[in-house]
């Protein structure tokens, strides 16, 4: 296996994503161009979905080769290698979704959760049971729902292994649902309370996200959230918005809003390619506030004003480094994982003065 396969194992094309982010087909290809270590190689990603996905990268438009020699184990070429594998995981997060379950509809379902809420789905059993997912309200951090890979025994289809959705619905909506089509007791819920379905598309995505979405706001009845700040980790594209230069000279500036992050939470933006690091923490000034932009790559109905409070060193929290905690992808707003917080706390710098885009601080 090349190690471009290694990059997108377990990860699945999302077109609309590719297409937003800048590739263009070629035959039957999709096809992004860019530059890597700061510009010294042209490179070239392809991806076809039936062969192995391939980079060729160049310099002075000659092609730069043994980073597909195996034997090729030099540090020069390992240096090369080991930034090709960081720009294309960058376009992974960007623009793949990872296959954390065995069927489409419920990568699906979870790649939708976690653009219109942050909801990323966790594992409380650490994949000792593959192909299950918790998705928790970041409030109570109770479930409202659960995708499991079980037999299909548990939703009357025996014998037929299946991703079964389970979600809160209470008493009433729940008896409702019991009545039509493809809605069964909650498996291993309150059959009062829960129920659940098979992801296998005889019900559309629509109709379940609704559903979820009123799971979701049964446990933000009454209190949306616990009274703490939220702490939010938020990717900054900088093909889109050179966010480097723009705390480069205000300290306060607007930011796209998708989820309920609110006044007083901290956001942490993850910078991308060059740079691939975590580079500021940021306070949340104002929320919820309406604005109309929307251009071939980016739509936004809702900004934030947020303030830098520290910046990191590019070297500080790598990508690399984020993966140590948990963090494999930063495709849209997600909850900050508490073990990288605290060394994000323990190493937070005081404001310097230097706008270096190359290895000193960015702020």
């Amino acid at each position: 296996m090349s190690f471009e396969s290694d990059v997108f194992l377990q990860y699945r094309p999302v077109r609309e994503r590719m297409i937003r982010h800048g590739f263009i087909r070629s035959g039957r290809d999709m096809v992004f161009r860019g530059e890597i270590m700061f510009g010294k190689f042209q490179a070239e990603f392809r991806w076809s979905g039936q062969n192995e996905p391939r980079i060729t990268i160049r310099e002075d438009g000659e092609e730069y080769s043994l980073i597909h020699v195996e034997s090729a184990d030099g540090d020069y070429v390992r240096r090369i290698r080991d930034a090709c594998i960081v720009w294309m995981t960058e376009l992974r997060d960007a623009c793949f979704a990872r296959k954390q379950f065995c069927g489409e509809q419920a990568d699906r379902i979870s790649e939708a959760l976690l653009q219109k809420f942050g909801d990323m789905p966790d594992d409380p059993w650490q994949s000792k049971y593959p192909g299950i997912g918790v998705f928790r309200h970041p409030g109570s951090n109770k479930w409202y729902a659960i995708i499991m890979n079980t037999d299909g025994a548990c939703v009357r289809r025996p014998g037929t292994p299946c991703d079964v959705l389970t979600f809160r619905a209470g008493t009433d909506r729940a008896a409702e649902l019991l009545r039509m089509p493809g809605f069964v007791p909650g498996y291993h819920m309150n059959h009062k309370s829960w129920v659940s379905v098979v992801l296998d598309d005889s019900i559309p995505d629509p109709v379940i996200l609704a559903e979820l979405a009123a799971a979701r706001a049964l446990l933000a009845a009454g209190k949306q959230r616990n009274d703490a700040p939220g702490v939010w980790l938020v990717p900054a594209n900088p093909k889109f918005f050179d966010v480097v230069d723009a705390f480069a000279k205000k300290r306060t500036i607007l930011w796209k809003q998708s989820t309920d992050i609110r006044v007083d939470d901290t956001v942490y933006l993850y910078v991308g390619a060059p740079y691939s690091a975590i580079l500021y923490r940021c306070r949340v000034m104002e929320s919820d506030i309406p604005y109309s932009y929307e251009d071939g790559n980016l739509r936004m109905d809702h900004v934030m004003k947020i303030r830098r409070t520290h910046c990191y060193l590019p070297t500080q929290f790598t990508f690399a480094e984020l993966k140590k905690h948990g963090v494999n992808a930063v495709r849209g707003p997600r909850r900050m994982p508490g073990s990288l917080l605290k060394e994000l706390e323990a190493a937070a710098c005081p404001e310097g003065e230097s706008k270096s885009r190359k290895g000193k601080r960015t702020c």
